[in-house]
């Protein structure tokens, strides 16, 4: 077991060597992390303990225990990422104007769009925001068209009191 003092100066422990490790591969520790065997009474730099050498990371300031993760890059070379459902909004959108009377398009590309909205709101690094917003506002102008050209065909084709004679 182990106590180690945090980048906040604050003791914490004891802890087993696996948490450590995690800790250390978390980057919440570094080499220079004070830690102590529970017990002993004297305080190394972690770098100082054979144990732990090999898994440390490159050196960087520890994080302290319990505070918030930095966020990481994205894995290809720095480059935002696109969100997928995005461009799956703004394809059906398009797809849903093009086909106005095929209506369920048009709820794909609108419930693609918020999904989308709200994945991009929980991840800042992804882009995409206009690509949802325009497969929404497609899909609400598709339904509205859907809406329109399938109450006129009933109005025209209909029977009963709402039929129009002028179309019959």
């Amino acid at each position: 077991m182990y106590k180690i003092i945090g980048a906040d100066q604050n003791e914490y422990g004891p802890i087993t060597a696996e948490q450590v490790r995690q800790w250390l591969a978390e980057g919440r520790l570094n080499g220079l992390s004070k830690i102590q065997v529970d017990g002993s009474g004297e305080w190394k730099q972690l770098r100082d303990m054979p144990e732990f050498s090999a898994l440390q990371p490159p050196s960087q300031p520890p994080v302290a225990p319990g505070a918030p993760q930095p966020l990481q890059p994205p894995s290809s070379a720095g480059a935002p990422s696109a969100n997928p459902l995005a461009a799956w909004a703004l394809g059906t959108g398009i797809a849903s104007l093009v086909c106005c009377s095929f209506m369920i398009l048009s709820l794909v590309s609108i419930v693609l769009g918020i999904v989308a909205l709200s994945q991009l709101n929980r991840n800042p690094n992804q882009t995409g925001r206009g690509m949802a917003i325009a497969g929404i506002v497609l899909g609400c102008i598709s339904l509205l068209m859907g809406i329109a050209c399938w109450g006129i065909w009933l109005m025209s084709h209909g029977t009963g009191q709402f039929a129009n004679p002028m179309f019959r």
